[in-house]
């Protein structure tokens, strides 16, 4: 399972950086907006399974103790203690579909946005068994219109520490240049990525060949 915070979650905002993209003609509003969470290394399964125990072990354990079944057992030490202790997850990939909710507690939601991108997803280890999961959430759709929402997103970094949810799509789809959110990626060219150029797809369009003028000219070329 991707990468997701279903409960409402404390996360620390780092960074909000609204800006403007260009979409064709358009200049549309979009933000990023960093977070980071620190906690126990468990948190290291909602990256990838596993992963807490490739970077954690229990020496205090005796060699072959089986745990309990259902017991999760406390892995406090760090395996390889010389290695950097910093890492990126899947390092400039981008996943787009994700949907985001700010809470605002009793008030209920303040924003839910649909089809987020999840970015620069990292991570750091510390000895003693707790770890912080960084990344951020980036989005250009038509919500951000709306000035109050874009101007209270735009101060998310001062208010520090905020609830929210990072609903993971059913399958990650990799952003693609020129993403906009809520509309469907459409190639820039057509038959892009076949081989063929643009003189290709005439050709069989028209049947066949270059015309007689390409002839003569290649002719031409021939006898100098």
């Amino acid at each position: 399972m991707p990468f997701q915070l279903e409960e409402l979650t404390q996360v620390l905002i780092t960074n909000a950086n609204p800006r403007r993209e260009l979409h064709g003609d358009e200049r549309v509003r979009a933000i990023d907006i960093a977070f980071s969470l620190t906690g126990e290394n468990t948190l290291l399964d909602l990256i990838e399974p596993g992963l807490r125990e490739h970077h954690y072990f229990n020496k205090a354990l005796k060699d072959g103790q089986e745990g309990l079944p259902g017991v999760i057992i406390p892995l406090p030490n760090l395996r390889y203690p010389r290695l950097t202790k910093k890492y990126n997850y899947a390092e400039k990939e981008k996943w787009r579909g994700y949907r985001f909710i700010w809470d605002w507690g009793t008030e209920g939601a303040h924003v839910d946005f649909t089809d987020v991108v999840l970015a620069n997803l990292h991570y750091e280890l510390s000895e003693g068994g707790s770890v912080t999961i960084m990344g951020t959430v980036q989005y250009n759709g038509e919500e951000l219109q709306d000035n109050d929402v874009y101007g209270e997103l735009s101060g998310l970094a001062s208010d520090g520490e905020i609830y929210m949810k990072l609903l993971a799509p059913a399958e990650l789809v990799p952003v693609k240049k020129g993403y906009r959110a809520g509309k469907p990626d459409t190639p820039t060219t057509p038959d892009a990525g076949d081989g063929k150029n643009a003189g290709d797809i005439f050709s069989e369009q028209h049947g066949g060949g270059g015309s007689d003028d390409d002839t003569d000219d290649q002719a031409q070329d021939d006898e100098k």
